[in-house]
């Protein structure tokens, strides 16, 4: 099999998005995605992403390096490495498979295989918007509206968190969302074992997989605003400070978006 090319372009890491050194990992997944999105063929849809951050992303020049892996009948898997341009560091890489919808008929219908539980909560505009901001948060929850229904950090006593998540209105007003965009904002919650803990300890995410599971152009707009998405997290259990943490993202009217797995080390 000949090999295939790599397109190259330059991504201004912004700043006032960090989560620590680092920006935020929505960043880099958002910017995977979008340039599969850029360079795949018309017909093929993102299906879904796996992502390795070794690095902190920091707020200055990267290379984006995405190559095509293999486009077969159904299928197609893509590369995506993130370089720090002063270093020559990779310092993020990512695989994003597209698909093509088949139009297949199944019997029973395909609608009907879920088992995922659409939660019983409050509607978004029940719930009030609580700044996510320093010093209480991160810097890139400044750019994000938070709706959170279970306890905030350190306040409960579950390891598990719902809560409606958004991009502020006033910026995108209309706009539907994106596959970047839906892929990306699943991991913009603290970890569901921040509502457990009596204090807020460091942890790192040590893999991200997730699956869009909706065409995003089918998530309807609401009063001519973008969808908010209920966030559902929980985690599934710990051994040694290293835990799984299944994370899901629901349209107001109950359909699964994003199914999202993190493999999540508490570091001290």
């Amino acid at each position: 099999m000949s090999e295939q090319p790599t397109f190259e372009s330059m991504w201004e890491v912004p700043d006032t998005w960090q989560q620590g050194r680092g920006v935020w990992g929505g960043l880099p997944i958002l910017t995977m995605v979008e340039a599969v999105v850029c360079n795949e063929v018309a017909g093929r849809e993102v299906r879904s992403i796996t992502v390795q951050i070794p690095e902190p992303v920091l707020p200055e020049p990267h290379r984006v390096l995405t190559r095509l892996i293999r486009r077969g009948s159904a299928m197609s898997m893509w590369q995506v490495d993130i370089v720090r341009e002063s270093e020559n560091l990779t310092v993020a890489f990512g695989q994003v498979v597209t698909g093509e919808d088949k139009n297949l008929e199944f019997d029973p219908p395909c609608e009907k295989w879920g088992t995922a539980i659409f939660p019983q909560v409050p509607e978004h505009d029940q719930v009030e918007i609580v700044p996510i901001r320093p010093p209480f948060g991160p810097d890139f929850g400044q750019h994000l509206e938070f709706r959170p229904i279970t306890p905030l950090p350190t306040m409960g006593t579950d390891a598990a968190v719902l809560g409606w998540i958004n991009l502020p209105q006033k910026t995108v007003a209309g706009e539907s969302w994106t596959p970047a965009q839906l892929l990306s904002i699943v991991d913009a919650w603290w970890p569901s074992p921040y509502t457990l803990m009596k204090t807020m300890r460091p942890v790192a995410t040590v893999s991200f997989s997730a699956n869009l599971l909706i065409d995003a152009r089918n998530i309807q707009p609401i009063t001519g605003e973008r969808s908010p998405l209920l966030h559902e997290s929980s985690v599934s259990s710990v051994h040694g400070g290293f835990m799984s943490e299944l994370r899901r993202l629901w349209t107001p009217d109950g359909r699964l978006v994003v199914e999202n797995l993190q493999s999540i080390m508490v570091i001290k």
